[in-house]
């Protein structure tokens, strides 16, 4: 099996590619769409709009659309989970994929943005009780697709899914082997 990161020149690119290689998967970075590749994974560390504004170069936004609605497997993860979402309190003009409904919301605590480890709150057993690194200061609060929740001054999804999208707030690649572990199951067909 093939993996395809892609490259929108968002930062914690080449984390995400080591992690990957670490899962014994065939990785490959992907600055323009590329059907060559079995399951897509958006990774990214900064500001939505940014990121938001980078899927619209080379084609991303109508290519990953495209790519789900073919029932084809695409990742998330910080940001990139952010934007499969519709928009975000963080830069209000920007649209995101709107591949789940909702508006990222910044997160109610004195101190952020949250760094650091956090325990995931979850009825499958696979996530429950399991820690995981955090760095972001927006989060979705609610979502009909979340799995796992996790608490910095309130509640907000950790990961979701809905059928072939799936997605991480926190860092699989930087959350040690528990991460690598759920990074390969997520991985798989």
């Amino acid at each position: 099996m093939k993996v395809g990161i892609i490259d929108l020149n968002s930062g914690n690119l080449l984390s995400m590619i080591s992690a990957t290689q670490n899962t014994g998967y065939e990785t490959v970075v992907l600055t323009k769409p590329s059907e060559n590749v079995d399951v897509l994974v958006m990774p990214g560390q900064g500001r939505f709009g940014f990121v938001a504004s980078q899927l619209n170069k080379n084609n991303w936004r109508n290519f990953i659309l495209d790519w789900v609605s073919q029932g084809n497997k695409f990742i998330g993860v910080c940001v990139g989970m952010q934007l499969l979402f519709e928009k975000s309190d963080e830069d209000n003009t920007a649209q995101g994929l709107g591949l789940l409904t909702g508006t990222i919301k910044k997160l109610q605590h004195v101190k952020t943005p949250m760094v650091g480890w956090a325990k995931l709150h979850s009825d499958l057993d696979f996530y429950k009780d399991q820690y995981v690194y955090f760095v972001n200061s927006y989060g979705i609060p609610q979502s009909e697709s979340c799995i796992a929740s996790v608490n910095y001054g309130n509640d907000f999804c950790a990961i979701v899914q809905k059928d072939n999208v799936l997605g991480f707030q926190f860092h699989p690649e930087k959350s040690g082997d528990y991460g690598l572990n759920l990074l390969k199951k997520a991985l798989e067909k």
